[in-house]
């Protein structure tokens, strides 16, 4: 994906389940994880890169509590990556990967001011609420998936409705049809650090 063009890869709860990926976070530090988990953990959960037009942006990922695994709270995390920052790095985008609505939006709106967007990311579901808040954080609860639409959450449709009808332990398949990509697209006062638009975007 990096050989595509992609600048930086965020992650979540599923990131550990290839032990393959464990070595390569040592390789390239453009890969996160969730910042939130313990530090002792391969990886690292925030970045600082260059953008095309020269400025510094910092990427960080951080990963909700509620239904997820057990992590440090990414609400202090994130006040202390903040913290960190170079006060020059004004472009500040969050990868939130949490369970919850309510928790997303509580993190849009304890980051609110402090950083350039907050994007939740792990349902699947884009939703409808992109809008910039008061004090200049783009914000949206789900970005939606990159993958099968004709699915249930990405699994092939027919065998999640046999599990919903039987309540019996099916084997999860990924559906092959209907792909889309969904995105979240910012533009940012890189002087000012504040979102200056976002708007949803779609390739079907």
């Amino acid at each position: 994906m990096f050989g595509y063009g992609l600048d930086v890869l965020t992650t979540g709860n599923h990131v550990w389940d290839k032990r393959e990926i464990y070595d390569y976070f040592a390789r390239q530090p453009r890969l996160l994880r969730p910042a939130n988990y313990v530090d002792e953990l391969p990886g690292r959960g925030v970045v600082v890169v260059e953008a095309r037009n020269g400025v510094s942006c910092a990427i960080l990922n951080l990963q909700g509590r509620v239904y997820m695994p057990q992590t440090d709270c990414p609400f202090r995390k994130a006040d202390g990556i903040l913290a960190d920052l170079p006060e020059t790095v004004r472009v500040r985008f969050v990868d939130f990967h949490a369970e919850l609505t309510s928790e997303k939006m509580a993190m849009g709106w304890y980051l609110d001011g402090r950083v350039s967007a907050v994007i939740g990311t792990h349902t699947h579901i884009p939703t409808a609420d992109t809008r910039i808040l008061p004090n200049g954080t783009a914000y949206q609860t789900d970005a939606g998936m990159t993958g099968p639409y004709h699915s249930v959450i990405g699994v092939d449709k027919n065998i999640v409705l046999q599990k919903f009808l039987t309540q019996m332990p099916v084997r999860m398949e990924a559906a092959k049809h209907g792909a889309e990509l969904h995105a979240v697209i910012v533009e940012v006062d890189e002087s000012s650090g504040r979102a200056a638009g976002v708007r949803r975007y779609t390739v079907s």
